[in-house]
């Protein structure tokens, strides 16, 4: 869990590099399935940033690369992805088959996580938001 209360936070985790990624989300081969294991939580301030800062702990606040435009920003990501899965992954009047979520890694390399960050972006979300509603 993020604690706040620390100054010497180190901001969004977990922090990962591409091939810390692949390895974490390398697939097995069960009986002819495919297997994938569990992808590692993660935590978002993006709605607190947007929203109240203030509850943000203050190296975040006084970041450079706090995202306080994330939260709307995941939310246009999430439409953008509907629209995708809509297109793809829905059968009939019953709707979608499937629940889509995802989730973002901090890319460790990247110079933004060498400091703290402040984040704001957002680590995870869902589409369609809401409750299905067939057609009609």
């Amino acid at each position: 869990m993020h604690d706040h209360d620390h100054e010497e936070d180190d901001g969004v985790q977990p922090k990962l590099t591409f091939p810390e990624f692949e390895k974490l989300t390398r697939s097995t081969i069960e009986d002819g399935r495919v297997q994938r294991p569990e992808l590692h939580g993660s935590w978002s301030n993006a709605k607190q940033a947007a929203e109240d800062p203030a509850g943000l702990c203050q190296s975040c606040r006084e970041s450079s690369y706090l995202d306080r435009g994330g939260h709307d920003a995941n939310r246009e990501l999430a439409n953008d992805i509907e629209a995708a899965f809509k297109k793809w992954k829905t059968s009939d009047q019953h709707g979608p088959q499937f629940i889509l979520a995802w989730r973002l890694y901090a890319h460790k390399d990247h110079p933004r996580f060498k400091e703290s960050d402040g984040c704001g972006c957002g680590c995870g979300c869902h589409a369609p938001k809401g409750p299905y509603k067939p057609p009609g």
